[in-house]
């Protein structure tokens, strides 16, 4: 059961944490003005709803405008590995994916049933170069306090003794780390902020801004039009579009991610796998998802997907993605190349061009926040913590202050 006072210890428990990381709130008046707490949220991924979770919760007036359903776009798609690795640097960044893994424990305990995993990740890697990166790197997490450590061949066959990592040359393993159904914790996110008062809308297509004196006063949509005291983009991909209906430039670069989703299969994998040029999980009912290299890498079979398209050109193109990645994936685990496909995802990745999260406030339009990042799924719940604090509290969250907009000077 959710009860305002487990509410109220977990935000204060999470304000004492990230004030010892560095983390601390700044008096700001960007957001402050007519209906502060009636909220527009644009997007109904994991971003939009853990939003309107965390909103909602703090007694927000949150609507939520979603242009086809929840989870349709990238979340759906996304692999919803829940980590602060290796390459999460510097250590601000590393930082705040840490804050997003433990603010998931913390979350299950608010919301039982939560549909997130936990088991650690184990990653491999069989080139030399590769193999002292990560000796550096590994030394590094140590000191940053993550709980990572190098594992042996024979400790490796041990934790996942179906699999097959072929040659191992380093390998290292996280045990809090985990992962998450993510359009089911999209569900999960709204059904709680549902119950907390907030509306729901779509399909729902955003079609205008009305704005007055350089302030969002409302959205117009498919459905009609919403007064807004504050505007929230959570649209992934579809953000810059958005933005640009304020007269602003959200830069975001092409990164595709594609997925094999399986139907049930025996017990398998049992933690996040990573290895070089293929990654697994296998979620408790038996269905794998298998994913390509992390990249991907641009080789021919990639190249048909420059174009930024919505899903696969064709059912040829599909098939050729999907063949090349269970033969991949049977390196390690055989019985992957005979696994029974469910459907295969081509996912586009919001991510901005620096690669690091956009989050606050655009500057010349001041009730209006945008948040657009790779890592949603890890970041989902941390996220929906500091930008409500930063949206109802009118303050800035440290933490925060290296992801504004306002370091793309170009967007203005």
């Amino acid at each position: 059961m959710r009860g305002a006072g487990t509410s109220e210890d977990r935000r204060n428990f999470l304000k004492c944490l990230a004030g010892l990381l560095g983390s601390t709130a700044l008096p700001r008046r960007g957001l402050a003005g007519r209906s502060a707490d009636q909220v527009v949220i644009v997007g109904g991924g994991i971003l939009g709803a853990s939003l309107a979770y965390h909103l909602s919760l703090r007694g927000a007036q949150v609507t939520l405008l979603e242009k086809e359903a929840p989870a349709a776009g990238a979340t759906s798609r996304s692999f919803a590995w829940i980590n602060a690795d290796f390459s999460k640097q510097p250590f601000a960044y590393h930082t705040l994916n840490k804050l997003g893994v433990w603010a998931y424990r913390l979350l299950q305990q608010q919301l039982p049933g939560l549909p997130v995993e936990w088991g650690g990740c184990l990653q491999w890697y069989a080139d030399d170069a590769r193999a002292k990166q990560f000796e550096r790197q590994l030394r590094q997490l140590e000191e940053w306090g993550y709980d990572v450590r190098s594992v042996s061949g024979a400790e490796f066959h041990n934790l996942e003794p179906d699999f097959r990592p072929g040659k191992i040359l380093a390998a290292s393993f996280a045990e809090q780390e985990g992962f998450a159904n993510p359009t089911a914790l999209t569900e999960a996110f709204l059904k709680g902020a549902r119950e907390a008062g907030a509306e729901l809308v779509y399909p729902c297509e955003v079609t205008g801004l009305d704005l007055q004196a350089g302030r969002i006063r409302s959205v117009k949509t498919t459905k009609g039009e919403f007064a807004a005291g504050v505007l929230l983009l959570a649209a992934g991909v579809g953000t810059p579009a958005l933005a640009s209906m304020a007269g602003l430039r959200v830069p975001l670069i092409p990164a595709p991610g594609l997925l094999v989703h399986t139907k049930p299969m025996p017990a398998m994998v049992h933690r996040v796998l990573i290895g070089p040029d293929a990654h697994f999980k296998q979620y408790r009912d038996g269905g794998m998802v298998i994913g390509d290299d992390l990249g991907p890498t641009k080789n021919a079979v990639h190249e048909t997907l420059i174009e930024h398209p919505r899903d696969f050109p064709d059912d040829a193109t599909r098939q050729l993605h999907e063949q090349r990645i269970l033969k991949q994936a049977a390196e390690y685990l055989p019985a992957a190349e005979r696994a029974p496909v469910e459907r295969v995802t081509l996912g586009w990745r919001p991510m901005p061009k620096d690669g690091f999260p956009i989050i606050g406030p655009a500057g010349n339009c001041p009730n209006l926040y945008i948040v657009v990042t790779h890592s949603g799924v890890t970041l989902a719940s941390i996220l929906g913590e500091l930008v409500t604090e930063e949206i109802l509290d009118r303050v800035s969250v440290v933490m925060l202050e290296p992801y504004r907009l306002s370091r793309f000077p170009e967007s203005f």
